[in-house]
């Protein structure tokens, strides 16, 4: 029989594997989490004593920035956290095996964040997230871009560090804990080139670039793909790895966010710049993205080896993306969310037997759901989806 990393890897080339891999690279299940006893559910007044915490914090003079003094310290010097990792990153695999998945990402990078009060926080990339906490469960949704010109973007740049202690650590850590035999990880960073730029400056600023200030755009992506490939090949360098991920949502449901013609002229080069890096040494590179990525899939599978979720919801019919482009990349999914929330589990039992019976013959597909495993999906629901899949995964 083979072990994780073996069933992954044969998978990835295009070969029949002795079971079909199972991957997510997110899971936020606390219903399942708190069936299984392994965390209390949160109290009903949860997210207003957050609130409440955030305020009275964020209004002491000097605290915002006295915190992102020391979190900056802690992600460069990092040996004073890293005995607390271990614990915390054994108990953060626990579910993943417990669910017998064979693979996931692990995101890290770019740190560090910085606070922005009253209840945001910064990427080093200029991204805005917002700091919620949404039926007791903290949540960081994208609340903006920090630069509104060219001076905010070149002034803030330079504090980007390709580095990464921090990562690193968390890897070296991450291996220690859990062999890839047992648990294949792939290295990752979950906001690609597009998100990274469009976010940085927000959709209405990002657009005006599109079309205005094109050379200026291209820099910007130029950049992120140093930092990229720099961060890649450090990792390279310092682990054996297989695999990296980038998550970066490139279209919404209907099609695209920019036009194949747009895609290949900004984007494209410095991916396919970013895994001809990587195959010369082997290293396989993994794409998520949301929505209707069809216009652009012939330009994605130039250099993707693998591409995630396909979402059923985007109007993509991964039966005929596997006859079509089956034997050019790896597919990864497509369990819809909307079924996964709202059910039938009957109906969510049929959907996983029938991807397998149509996408697993001849290798080259892993079983996903649509997008991620998410607080909203009701934890019969997600285990009916993998006792199907446990029961029909064999080859």
């Amino acid at each position: 029989m083979m072990n994780c990393r073996e069933r992954v890897l044969t998978t990835l080339d295009h070969d029949e594997p002795d079971k079909v891999p199972y991957w997510e690279h997110l899971i936020s299940a606390p219903t399942l989490t708190i069936r299984l006893g392994w965390r209390k559910p949160p109290k009903p007044d949860a997210d207003e004593r957050f609130v409440n915490l955030l305020e009275t914090v964020t209004n002491i003079k000097g605290v915002p920035s006295i915190g992102n003094k020391l979190m900056a310290g802690i992600f460069k010097y990092n040996k004073m956290i890293a005995p607390f990792l271990g614990p915390f990153l054994k108990n953060y695999l626990k579910l993943h095996k417990y669910l017998k998945i064979d693979v996931t990402s692990l995101p890290l990078g770019p740190f560090p964040y910085e606070f922005v009060p009253p209840n945001k926080f910064v990427s080093p990339f200029g991204v805005l997230y917002g700091i919620k906490s949404v039926g007791g469960y903290f949540s960081t949704p994208y609340a903006g871009g920090l630069f509104k010109n060219k001076e905010d973007y070149e002034e803030y740049t330079k504090k980007l560090d390709c580095a990464e202690p921090m990562g690193m650590l968390l890897f070296r850590k991450v291996l220690k804990t859990s062999p890839p035999e047992e648990l294949f990880l792939v290295p990752g960073i979950y906001t690609g080139l597009f998100d990274t730029t469009w976010q940085c400056f927000g959709i209405k600023y990002f657009s005006h670039l599109l079309v205005k200030d094109k050379s200026f755009l291209k820099k910007v992506i130029h950049d992120r793909e140093l930092y990229y490939r720099e961060v890649i090949k450090r990792f390279m360098d310092e682990f054996p790895i297989d695999a990296f991920f980038i998550g970066d949502d490139l279209a919404f449901g209907t099609r695209p966010f920019v036009s194949p013609r747009q895609f290949n002229e900004f984007f494209l080069p410095s991916y396919k710049r970013i895994s001809n890096m990587m195959h010369k040494r082997g290293v396989k590179l993994i794409i998520h993205t949301d929505g209707n990525i069809l216009p652009i899939v012939d330009s994605l599978i130039e250099f993707a080896d693998a591409i995630h979720p396909w979402q059923a919801s985007a109007h993509i019919d991964i039966v005929k993306v596997k006859k079509q482009y089956g034997d050019k990349v790896t597919l990864i999914g497509n369990v819809p969310v909307r079924l996964l929330i709202d059910g039938p589990r009957s109906e969510i039992a049929d959907y996983v037997k029938n991807l397998l019976q149509t996408c697993a013959p001849g290798g080259g597909y892993m079983l996903s759901s649509g997008n991620s495993i998410i607080p909203a999906m009701p934890w019969q629901n997600y285990i009916t989806m993998l006792s199907t899949f446990w029961k029909h995964r064999n080859y």
